[in-house]
Formats: structure tokens, sequence, C-alpha cells
């Protein structure tokens, strides 16, 4: 059973993921408190949820929990039932996220805190849209189902780390150049500055090409961008997983209340050109999915900003492979301006100011008068007219709550908001949020529409000719040579007993493994010494449940284990150094400082930065070189083996991952 649910401040929902059982779950405790009216009761036929009962059974929990967060300052962070069922908690922008489950804490607080982040990605700080628009909605359906998916059987999503498809130069500078070109004929597009194109191979990177003045990517953004590419083929019905139950909303739920238009062509799909070459797509799939360019607005994350407005878009262009076009839109500094005058009145209703009233008011104040002189600079039209229109209204409420008493309040330093300026702080927020949506998430796609088909006719006539050889390749993206005279078959051969590694470069969070295949391993003689016999009892889970145990001991501050079971000998190595190769040395952590760092990953929040920040305290991070790696050993090898091979094995990794700057340091 799971579920994820939304609650805004009142108590209602705003959004709801969940499967069969939870459905009949709730419905039976419905039907036990007597919710249910006559002949309701057929648990069995149900595809939808009355928003009105999950509301009746859940609002005692969601107030009970706000409570305790707003006057005692002690929320909740999971609840523990008799019947094996956990609840875990989160806020954000002032909505209650609820996991809803029998899968571990520590699961369902990934599957929440993921949650979280896909919504700052979709919609930012306006959660509502949610409830409001189909779309933004389907959207977050599709990249939860997406992700869970591709965590339940993908290495690089299950660490979280960014695996590329090892292919020779000459087919790297063919997609390279295919990309350049790419990002040339995208230069045209008004309102849009720096620019990536990328290619992916079945959730492997292939290449990827930015302009000179575009920010880097981050690695955690480029595992969102490849997930909307499988969300994607969930709406094309390549996933065949039945649809996820739904909470049903009233037509008058859907209307929107502040004069902003939900769906501003911010998102979708528009067709291609009709000669586009279908790649060796068979008639029929090349019929289904031709022409399916589809655009979204996405929040990612920038040193500059971290919601930063991106129009996005992709097509797969043969099966596998997929182009994405990601373009900053310049809106960047609008977002950095609203989001502080957001943060600031958000900080206020809060009431805990800690003396610092004065600061916070100045950079509201700045933030408001900034974001009227940066809407001068959107070019005019529609888009223009409903960004000032917001703006004014925005500037209008602030002038209004100055002479509310606002200053007064802040100079006296009561943490107790005055009745008159906290309905004025609410109201205020709404509207900033309604500002930053016109400004940040209802832009057009439909203007780079000639472009963008324009590149995708252009990139697929270029990949034509590498499209079979790259699926393949994907499937068996370390199996096959990784260079002219070095397999990584053959580089497991030089570690007698290892079975299968995952070796992580956390500096830039790439994935170097063998591709994991337990099915084709089992029909290897038994008596086959080769790395593939090695594999014939190595299941999936068991490499699952090593990465888990492992995440398990590391939000405790273990850096280094070994453990084993009945068949496999498990080691895993956390390990710094500076930017001279030399080992840096972790000294102890306070409980306290180790319980507040984020989940192990980067799709939520970079833990390893964290990390390093609170155990270098004296230390830039970006300087910093940070790796990882976990082995999996038959049970005969001996600990003074294992720790031999991890030696040997990040001191020539390179030669399959690639040349590195410097070797890395000794593990011990």
């Amino acid at each position: 059973m799971l579920a994820v649910l939304i609650f805004d401040q009142l108590n209602d929902v705003v959004y709801l993921r969940c499967d069969h059982k939870f459905v009949r779950h709730v419905r039976a405790m419905a039907h036990a408190q007597r919710l249910l009216g006559d002949g309701q009761v057929d648990l069995d036929l149900v595809t939808q949820l009355d928003p009105n009962i999950v509301v009746q059974l859940f609002s005692p929990l969601v107030t009970s929990q706000r409570i305790m967060a707003t006057q005692f300052n002690n929320p909740y962070t999971s609840i523990s039932c008799q019947d094996g069922t956990n609840v875990v908690f989160k806020e954000y922008a002032g909505y209650l996220f609820v996991g809803v489950g029998n899968q571990e804490e520590s699961q369902l607080q990934r599957i929440v805190s993921v949650a979280i982040r896909m919504v700052q990605l979709i919609v930012g700080p306006c959660v509502t849209i949610l409830k409001k628009s189909e779309e933004k909605c389907s959207l977050l359906d599709s990249l939860l189902e997406a992700w869970q998916n591709l965590y339940g059987r993908e290495q690089s999503y299950l660490v979280e780390a960014l695996e590329r498809l090892v292919v020779n130069a000459e087919l790297s500078a063919a997609a390279v150049k295919s990309l350049a070109t790419v990002i040339d004929m995208m230069k045209p597009c008004k309102d849009l500055s720096p620019c990536h194109a990328l290619f992916f191979v079945r959730n492997k990177l292939l290449a990827l090409y930015s302009s000179r003045s575009a920010p880097e990517l981050s690695a955690s953004d480029l595992l969102f961008l490849n997930l909307m590419v499988a969300a994607s083929q969930i709406k094309d019905g390549d996933y065949t997983e039945d649809a996820a139950p739904k909470v049903a909303v009233t037509p008058e739920e859907k209307r929107e209340d502040d004069g902003i238009e939900l769906d501003s062509s911010d998102s979708g799909e528009f067709c291609s050109s009709p000669n586009t070459p279908s790649l060796g797509r068979n008639a029929s799939q090349a019929e289904e999915s031709q022409g399916k360019i589809r655009s979204n607005v996405l929040l990612l994350r920038t040193d500059t900003c971290q919601l930063t407005p991106h129009l996005v878009h992709h097509e797969t262009l043969s099966d596998g492979l997929s182009l994405v076009i990601v373009s900053e839109v310049n809106r960047t500094q609008m977002s950095i301006q609203l989001l502080t005058l957001l943060s600031g009145l958000e900080e206020m209703l809060s009431g805990e100011l800690n003396g610092r009233g004065k600061l916070i008011l100045d950079a509201c104040d700045a933030a408001v008068k900034k974001s009227q002189e940066l809407a001068k600079r959107i070019p005019k039209g529609k888009a223009f007219e409903r960004v000032e229109r917001a703006l004014q209204q925005v500037q209008y409420r602030w002038d209004n709550l100055k002479r509310s008493g606002l200053e007064d309040w802040l100079k006296g330093g009561d943490s107790n908001v005055p009745t008159r300026v906290d309905a004025s702080l609410t109201s205020l927020v709404d509207l900033t949020r309604s500002a930053w949506r016109a400004a940040c998430l209802c832009i057009s796609a439909s203007s780079t529409a000639s472009q963008v088909e324009s590149a995708v006719a252009m990139a697929s006539e270029q990949m034509a000719d590498y499209c079979h050889f790259l699926e393949v390749k994907a499937l068996r993206n370390m199996t096959l040579g990784c260079r002219s005279t070095l397999t990584i078959n053959k580089y497991l051969e030089d570690f007698p007993g290892l079975v299968h590694f995952l070796y992580i470069d956390r500096s830039t969070h790439q994935l170097t493994s063998p591709t994991l295949l337990p099915d084709e391993a089992a029909d290897v003689p038994q008596d086959s010494d080769t790395p593939a016999s090695r594999t014939r009892s190595l299941t999936v889970s068991r490499v699952w449940s090593m990465v888990e145990f492992a995440r398990s001991h590391l939000s405790k501050g273990h850096l280094s284990l070994m453990w084993k079971d009945t068949t496999f000998n498990y080691a895993y190595f956390l390990w710094f150094e500076d930017s001279s190769s030399n080992p840096l040395k972790v000294g102890e952590l306070d409980e306290n400082v180790i319980e507040a760092l984020p989940l192990p990953g980067i799709l939520c929040d970079d833990f390893y930065r964290a990390f390093c920040t609170q155990a270098f305290p004296g230390m830039d991070p970006s300087r910093i070189r940070i790796y990882e790696l976990f082995c999996v050993h038959l049970g005969l090898a001996t600990s003074p083996c294992v720790l031999e091979h991890t030696r040997r094995l990040a001191a020539t990794i390179w030669e399959v991952a690639g040349s590195i700057d410097a070797n890395p340091a000794d593990l011990l």
C-alpha cells in the first residue's frame, strides 16, 4: 500500500496519488465509520476517492501535526500504526506532504522528499495549481510513476548518479556535433538565453552540449530531465501498469480564483514536421510517436536561483534515443526577486524574526521595486500585460500592508502577529505567488515551435545511422568493449572473487558499474569461471538491499563498513580528497548535525555537499573531491582481499570510466 497526499492550509486535499490497496483501505475505514452512503460498499470497483471522505479521515491527523508544528515547534516526522502502516510528514511552502504505506519509514521519507522536489520542479511554491490544473497534476503523476519504475530497476536511480553511455570517440563526436547544430538552430528564439541539448539512450546520457553562457546543469536536474522522457513514454503507453486512482475534483475547484490563467500554453505537445525520419521504428510506432514534441516549463536549480524557469522540449527519435532541448527563460532575476519577497512575507507570518525585522522589511521593499523594473524587460504582449497587472496588485497590497502597522510591529519585536497585519500578510502571500506564476510559469512554447521542429528533424537525420547500435549498446553499456583492448568483464577478471561494484565520483555524480544482467547470467554453465558465472546468484534485490543497508549506516555517520550474508561479502566506502588528491580525514560529527543532514542522494538535496560543509567547515565544498564505492565479493573472500581489491579498484577505475586528473587516494 502506498499513497502521497498534499494538504493545504485549510486541510483540503490538493493532490493525491495512491494505489488500489490504499483506496480499498480508506473506503473500508470510511465504511466502518459510516461515512459512505448506501450502495457504496463494493471496495473492488472503485477508481476514485471522494475528497470529502479523505479530508474527514485525515483532518484530525493533519490538524494535530500543524498544532505540534506551530504551537510547540515539535512537529511529527512519522507515525507507526499497529497494523504495520507508516505515515511520514514533510512541509513545503505551507503545504503538508503526507506519505502513507507499508514501506519502511526511510523509504517513505524518500518518496515524499522526491515528490516535494518534483512539485518544486513543476509548479514551484504555487502548489494549489495541482488541484486546478489537470495537466500539471498529470505531469506530476507520470514523473512519480517513472521515478518509482526506474528506482526499482536502474542502478543510476538507486544511487542517484548519472550513468554515461560509453561509446567510441567517433560516435561521441558525431553526437556532440549534432547537438551543437541544435544549439545554433535555437539561437533565433526570443526571450531565451543560455541553452543545452542532450541525447539520452535508455536512461543513460550519451552526450551533452551547452552554449557558452549557459550555467552547468546539475546531475540531479539531468536525472529529472531523463525522468521527463520516461514520463512521456508512460503517457504513450509504453508502461503497462494500471493507472493510479485519483481524488475526484469538482468543476468549481478547477476554476481560477486570482485572475491568472492556469494553462497558458506553458506546456503540452505540438506537431513536428511530417517528414521527420522514423529512425528504424516500425510503421505503427512511428505513426504513434512521431510529431509529439513535448514542451514543459521546468524550474531547474542553478547557482543563481533555486527555481530558474527553463523551457524544455523533448522527443523520442527512436526506440531508446531521445533528444532534450533546455533553454533558460529570461525570468531568472524576476524569480529571485519574487521568491525573496515571498520568503520575507512567510518569515513575518511565522513571527520568528529574531531581531531581523528591519532587514526583512528592507529586503521585501527592494524586491517589490526591482520586480517592477524587471517586468519592463519582458517583450510587449499578453505575457507582459499579465505580469504587469499582477505586479501592480502586489505593489498596491504591499503599500497597504506597510500602512496597516507593519513597521511598528516589526520595531516592537513582538512574536505574535497582529490580526490586521496577519490578514494582510496572508493575502499578499497569495498575490505574490500569483505574480510569480504569471512571470515564471505562464510561458508560451509556441513561439519556439518552428526552431524546435527544424532542430529535431536535423538531429533525427544526423543520428539515423547510429540508432540501432545505440539501442543495443544501452542494454549492455559496460559489458561490450569499453576500450580497444579492455572490457568491463576483462577488468573484473583482474579481481578474483569480485562479483559486482558501483563506483561513483560524487564530485560530478557519475556512476561506473557493470550492467546487472542476472537473468542472462543464469544460463552460464555452472563450472564456468567467468564474471558472468559469478553473478549467477547475484540478484537485483541483493544489490538494492546492499545500497539501502549502506545508506542506513551512512545516515548515522558511518563512512566505511563491511558485512556478509550466506553468499556474498559486501563493502561500502565514502572518502574525501582535496584538489591535490590528498586524503581528507573526517572528524567526529555531533549526532544532531548528522540527523539534520538530508537523505543520502542528490535528487532531494545534495547529501554529499551538505556533509562536506559540516565535516570540513574551513574548506570550499566545491574544492573537495568525493568518492563512493560499493563492492560485492563471493562469500569466501577474506577481509584483507576485499580491502586490497577496493584499493586497486579505486586507483584503476579510470581505465574503464575514462581519464581523470589524478587517482583517488587510498581508501584507508
